[in-house]
Parts: structure tokens; C-alpha cells; sequence
């Protein structure tokens, strides 16, 4: 596993238990259930994703809420173009919660 990898997914873990109260609270109506990572990685995504083409810019990403969550844009696997790609961030995201913290 390269070291990037366990940042990546720290950073996910924390980002997903910071905004889970706060990103979800009054969406729901006050309704007293949760959400599915992927639920939580779409909701994530599309705050970075600013024009909703489904890409994110390290522009967008920098002009977004989540520059105080996410250590840094390469932290979330940018393509060879240099943007991240939906798909594979909510497939990261879902990864990481998959997987238990080791104590």
C-alpha cells in the first residue's frame, strides 16, 4: 500500500464522521436515520463539483467547503488529466468505510 493511500482514507473516515451530523441534519427533515457512504460520498462530491459535470478541478475543489476537511487535492486521486472523477471517489469513499479502524 503506498502511503498516500492510508492518508486518503484517514482523511475520508474523518471527513465522513465531521460532516455526517452537520452535512445531513436539516436535509432530512429532522428524521432520526442515517446514510449509506455512497449516499454520503454523492452528497461530498457534488459540493466540490461546482459546474455538476461530474469532474472536479483542483479549482473547484480549492473554491469549495471541503479544503477544510481534505488535507489536499492530490489526497483524492485526481486522473491524469488532473481532475477526480466521481466514480472513483465514491468507490474510494464506500473503500474506506468498508474497512474497520484498527485499534
Amino acid at each position: 500500500m503506498r502511503i498516500l493511500e492510508p492518508i486518503t482514507l484517514s482523511g475520508l473516515v474523518v471527513l465522513a464522521v465531521v460532516l455526517s451530523s452537520s452535512a445531513f441534519a436539516g436535509s432530512c427533515g429532522g428524521a432520526s436515520h442515517s446514510h449509506s457512504a455512497q449516499e454520503m460520498a454523492e452528497q461530498y462530491f457534488s459540493m466540490m463539483d461546482a459546474n455538476g459535470d461530474e469532474l472536479v478541478s483542483e479549482a473547484e475543489f480549492k473554491s469549495s467547503e471541503m479544503t477544510k476537511y481534505v488535507k489536499s487535492f492530490e489526497a483524492l486521486k485526481p486522473n491524469t488529466q488532473g481532475l477526480v472523477e466521481k466514480g472513483s471517489f465514491v468507490r474510494m469513499f464506500v473503500e474506506a468505510h468498508e474497512k474497520k479502524p484498527e485499534v
